[in-house]
């Protein structure tokens, strides 16, 4: 009898460890592989296109295929709101849900055209709910100011983040023909996009602390923060960075900060031109390229220090949405 129990442990001890076992072989540790993608090297004049024609068409494919099967869906929603017109209501339904963006829309161009009224008024009224008040009164809107704008003077800051990340978006395809034509000096590209982008606060430099104030609540900290980083993303994307490796994020994080120190410097620069904010960002940039030499020199270091970024930067984009609208 002592026998059979043992050799009934036993057989239960067998089916417990053979799932543990399959499961350890499937999730083998991965090998870390060694980065041979220096920032540097993105912003080499011979790198080999090849790699950056591949991801294209193959961004652009799925473009094709999503628009495809959006094409696809819209179809098939009219044909079932036609066929269902008379029945349980289905025609109507599809007719208010196109009422409802309609309207929507509208909303929408309201809002951004009394925005667009209220930024003339920031320099005397600062990034508040006033300065919205005057610009729907000069729009001929002054009864649906208090219920369009709950969030008060951010609305104004967030829509002037949205336009301006817009116009330097635009300047940098037309730059670039759309991303299909090659920078020459991508470094430089970085530089001369931080700075136009920069350039567009001067107007309201005065009020700019405020509206960072604004930014850094927390109930305004996600949009802000969505903005930073699907502007970094563009001017990367158009500079001719597109690899997939580990530094994807960890340059996207290193210009992001970038940035975020140009700004700060910005706001006390009285030279002439603000020369001493241009030079301080090129030097900001020069010493990001020499870091990450240094750090490739050490694989264990740069995986780690590269894994830490790439984490933040994912749970960012996470917690924000990844279809967040960049305008």
């Amino acid at each position: 009898m002592a026998n059979v129990r043992c050799l009934h442990k036993l057989i239960r001890l067998q089916k417990l460890l053979m799932p543990l076992n399959a499961q350890s072989s499937r999730l083998a540790p991965l090998q870390p592989r060694p980065l041979t993608f220096l920032l540097a090297r993105s912003y080499a004049k011979d790198e080999k296109t090849t790699n950056l024609d591949d991801f294209r068409a193959r961004e652009e494919q799925r473009e094709r295929e999503r628009d495809a099967a959006d094409e696809a869906a819209a179809k098939a929603t009219q044909k079932e709101s036609g066929a269902g017109g008379g029945v349980g209501g289905v025609g109507a339904t599809g007719s208010g849900g196109q009422q409802d963006d309609a309207k929507q829309a509208k909303v929408d161009a309201i809002r951004a055209k009394i925005l667009d009224a209220a930024l003339q008024h920031v320099p005397q009224q600062g990034w508040s709910r006033q300065a919205i008040v005057l610009g729907a009164e000069e729009s001929g809107y002054p009864s649906v100011v208090h219920g369009m704008f709950p969030e008060g003077g951010f609305a104004l800051v967030s829509h002037f983040n949205g336009k301006c990340n817009a116009q330097l978006v635009e300047s940098l395809q037309q730059r670039t023909d759309g991303g299909k034509q090659a920078v020459e000096d991508p470094l430089d590209f970085l530089v001369q996009a931080v700075r136009q982008r920069l350039e567009m606060v001067t107007p309201y430099k005065q009020q700019w602390p405020q509206a960072m104030a604004l930014m850094a609540q927390p109930q305004h900290a996600p949009t802000a923060l969505a903005q930073v980083l699907t502007l970094v993303d563009d001017i990367c994307y158009y500079s001719g960075d597109r690899s997939v490796d580990f530094g994807w994020y960890t340059r996207r994080v290193g210009l992001a900060t970038i940035m975020k120190m140009t700004e700060l410097y910005f706001l006390q620069d009285t030279s002439q031109g603000h020369t001493q904010t241009w030079e301080f960002l090129k030097n900001r940039m020069d010493e990001a390229v020499q870091l990450q030499i240094m750090l490739s020199q050490t694989e264990g270091m740069t995986h780690t220090f590269q894994r830490s970024f790439n984490s933040a930067f994912i749970t960012a984009r996470n917690i924000l949405g990844l279809g967040y609208n960049r305008n």
